[in-house]
Parts: structure tokens; C-alpha cells; sequence
């Protein structure tokens, strides 16, 4: 039987104490969000001695560079690791009894004014790769722009909100999707993420399966998407309806009044609103043996549950590890045609 093993690795302030933080480590846990939350990572040690809060008590603000690093999972002699990015401690809590102590860090710098600083301007004449550029290098930070979509503005207003939440509703509105990770912006189309092969099948009644859950819903879902735009400056008119080829039977039309240029341009947003509005129709959750491969943003191909079957993206994914190492993923059913 294989002796199975996930550790964690940590710099700290780029010294490796992966080995000496092993001797009190007692839990640890990384949550990766596809889009619109901070990853975060937790460290709980063991602190009979007082000696984490004491004179060993990590900084708040600290850079913390993290992987999972399994040996045996799959294979005798095997280790494997997952990169979980870069982090800042923003958090310190001590419990007891028993004494411990831990510690909390997300991967939205806390020392850059990216989130919890309201601000007000605006750009002219601009594209939505150009605003992410201008708010990353305020932050310190890189962008990584995952897709062909570059939305372009007359005049874009940021009235008395935080750099992340502006650029998070642009995103949104452009059908987008938006994390932080490893001192980079990410955005992202998730339509195109959701056409990649699934990276395992997850089967019922097999041992890996710790538990599942299914929903299934049409609140707040939409038949169609209707596009309605009257441009009173060169008096054009645009009016467009999409509806997918298997829609929903609620028979509700989402209805838009947005400013539009062209018809494609509306055909691309009507699809894009209704894809967003009704992308949760179904979801799902499970809790499995530990697997490196099942992170935010992959899809996996689920069998043996009816008519919950099919292929499934992965919205958020948490790795915990103490007595054992599972992890439980929130997946999202992929859409058909949108």
C-alpha cells in the first residue's frame, strides 16, 4: 500500500522553511477561484511552546511563495507539485486549547491600493486592455490578457470604486472573466476555457469520490437576449434577439439597451449577457481524493449521475491537507451554443 504524502512548500521572503514549518504544521489549505475572488491560503501550526506568537509570529504583509507537493499519490516514488502563486500574510489568528496558531494570505497584494481604495477618473477613447495595463501598473503587477475580445470605449467612468471592483465589472459586463494570481491580472474568456478536453472523468461509486451534490434551476435564467439601441447622435437604430438552440423553457427574454455600433457587435453582446445570466443553470460540487490536476479554470467530464452528466468547468477548487488531502471543487455544467 502506498504511503501517500502532500506537503507543503513555502518561501518566505524567498528563503525556503518548507522543512522547518513542517514540524508544527498541522493543516494547510489553497482555494483557487476561476474569476472575481481572491485566492487564499491557510497555514494553522501546532503552538504548544507559544512560539509562532511569539518572536516566530510571521509579518502581516510578508510574501509567502507556495506549492503542493504530493509523493506516492498515483505511483510509488512519484512526486508531483502544483505552483499555488504568490502571496501576501493579511491575517494571524491564535486559537486554543490546543495552542495553535494561523496564518491567512491572498494573492491580491494587500500592499497596493488594488482593492479598498475608492477612486474616481476616467478614460477617453480607450480599450479595456489599456485600462487593465494602466490599473496593474499602479499595483505593481502584470497583465495577462487571455483572449481575443478588446472592448473598446468612448469614456469610461470609475466613480468612487476600488481599482479590482471597476475592472472586475468591466470584465463582467464584456462577458470576461477577471482573477489575480501570482502578481499578475488575468482575464480571460471562460467560453474558450470551457472548449478544453476535460483533465479526468469523475465516475459514481468510485473510491475517490468522498461526496457530491447537484443543483438544478431556472430562477433568474433567460429564454433569450434582445438587443434594443437607439443612437440619438447618428439616429441608428439596432435591434437584435438571440436565442440559444437548446434554450431554456422559461420563456423570459433578457432585454438590453446598451450602445452598440454594429450588428455584430450586438450579436456578440446578446450572446455574451445571456451566457452570464444563465451560465449556473446547473451546478455541482465534489469532494475527492487529492488531485493536483483538478484546478479553477479546467473541466472535467462527469458519468453515472443521470441527467446531471456531461462536462463541467471548474468555478473554484480547495485543497486541504492534515490527516489526509482532499479536494472539493464547485463546477458549473458547460453551456451548449453560447
Amino acid at each position: 500500500m502506498l504511503s501517500r504524502r502532500a506537503n507543503l512548500e513555502i518561501l518566505y521572503d524567498n528563503k525556503n522553511i518548507s522543512t522547518y514549518l513542517a514540524k508544527y504544521l498541522d493543516t494547510f489549505s489553497y482555494t483557487d477561484h476561476a474569476s472575481g475572488k481572491a485566492d487564499d491560503l491557510q497555514i494553522t501550526l501546532e503552538d504548544r511552546a507559544g512560539l509562532w506568537r511569539g518572536d516566530w509570529l510571521p509579518d502581516k504583509g510578508a510574501v509567502l511563495k507556495a506549492a503542493l507537493v504530493t509523493e506516492n499519490f498515483y505511483e510509488e516514488g512519484k512526486t508531483e507539485k502544483l505552483p499555488l502563486g504568490i502571496f501576501e500574510v493579511d491575517e494571524i489568528e491564535s486559537t486554543g486549547p490546543p495552542s495553535r496558531v494561523t496564518v491567512k494570505a491572498v494573492s491580491v497584494p494587500v500592499s497596493t491600493s488594488l482593492r479598498g481604495e475608492e477612486k474616481t477618473r476616467a478614460w477617453e477613447k480607450t480599450r479595456l486592455y489599456l485600462i487593465a495595463q494602466d490599473i496593474a501598473a499602479g499595483a505593481g503587477l502584470e497583465v495577462f490578457y487571455d483572449t481575443e475580445e478588446d472592448i473598446s470605449y468612448d469614456r469610461v467612468d470609475q466613480t468612487q470604486q476600488s481599482d479590482l471592483s471597476f475592472l472586475l465589472k468591466l470584465c463582467e459586463d464584456a462577458g470576461l472573466s477577471l482573477k489575480v494570481t501570482d502578481k499578475q491580472i488575468v482575464i480571460f474568456d471562460d467560453a474558450a476555457y470551457e472548449k478544453l478536453e476535460p483533465v479526468m472523468t469523475i465516475k459514481k461509486d468510485v473510491a475517490l469520490v468522498k461526496n457530491y451534490s447537484f443543483q438544478s434551476s431556472t430562477r433568474e435564467l433567460y429564454s433569450s437576449c434582445r438587443i434594443d439601441y437607439h443612437s440619438p447622435k447618428n439616429r441608428k437604430s439596432f435591434s437584435y434577439t438571440y436565442t440559444p438552440p437548446k434554450a431554456l423553457p422559461t420563456g423570459k427574454v433578457l432585454v438590453i439597451n446598451e450602445r452598440v455600433t454594429t450588428l455584430a457587435e450586438a450579436q456578440r453582446l446578446a450572446k455574451k449577457r445571456l451566457r452570464q445570466k444563465n451560465k449556473d443553470e446547473i451546478k455541482a460540487s465534489f469532494t475527492l481524493m487529492g488531485d493536483l490536476k483538478l484546478v479553477a479554470g479546467v473541466t472535467v467530464r462527469v458519468e453515472g449521475y443521470g441527467i446531471f452528466d456531461g462536462k463541467y468547468f471548474v468555478s473554484e477548487a480547495s485543497h486541504q491537507a492534515g490527516s489526509a488531502y482532499t479536494v472539493k471543487i464547485d463546477l458549473r455544467k458547460v453551456l451548449e451554443g453560447y
